[in-house]
């Protein structure tokens, strides 16, 4: 049986990118996010004896049950959740300058509204690489795919994304 102090080194380590992942899916409402994510780590506790790190990963075990538990939570609310990208610029912006947080609020509106007309699986690779700070090989055993191929796809949804820009801007 598996302990409560294993389990909490895995909340500790993991919570973190999980709350990330589940914050850009409902639309960074903060609120709404701790919620989820304690519902999860909730459900996750319930059902610790399942989990097998011969199976996999504790990281792929808690996104399978994050993933489940938002389709059953927006499916429950007859709402879709959409991500919004944060311009990673917005990490090494200098808050001083008002005109460049103009340009930054509107770079962001632009790569949130390209990153919404993307598919769904497209969101949840980028979210995962971007947000949630996954590295390939996670999100490859997360999605049951290969590192190699997954860094593949990540790169065409990043030239997908900057030709969308680039029409925007023009």
């Amino acid at each position: 049986m598996q302990s409560y102090d294993e389990f909490s080194r895995y909340y500790q380590e993991h919570m973190p990118q999980v709350f990330g992942f589940v914050f850009m899916r409902t639309n960074q409402n903060r609120s709404l996010a701790e919620d989820i994510v304690s519902e999860i780590f909730l459900k996750a506790l319930e059902n610790f004896e399942q989990y097998s790190a011969e199976k996999g990963s504790f990281k792929s075990w808690i996104f399978q049950i994050t993933k489940n538990y938002l389709i059953d939570h927006f499916r429950a609310k007859k709402n879709q959740p959409s991500a919004s990208i944060d311009d990673l610029a917005n990490q090494l912006h200098d808050g001083s300058d008002t005109g460049k947080k103009a340009q930054l609020a509107i770079e962001k509106e632009i790569i949130t509204q390209a990153v919404n007309e993307l598919p769904e699986e497209k969101k949840e690779l980028v979210i995962l690489r971007y947000f949630s700070g996954y590295s390939y090989e996670e999100i490859s055993e997360i999605i049951n795919d290969n590192p190699n191929n997954t860094r593949v796809k990540l790169h065409r949804i990043l030239q997908e994304l900057k030709r969308k820009l680039a029409k925007l801007n023009q």
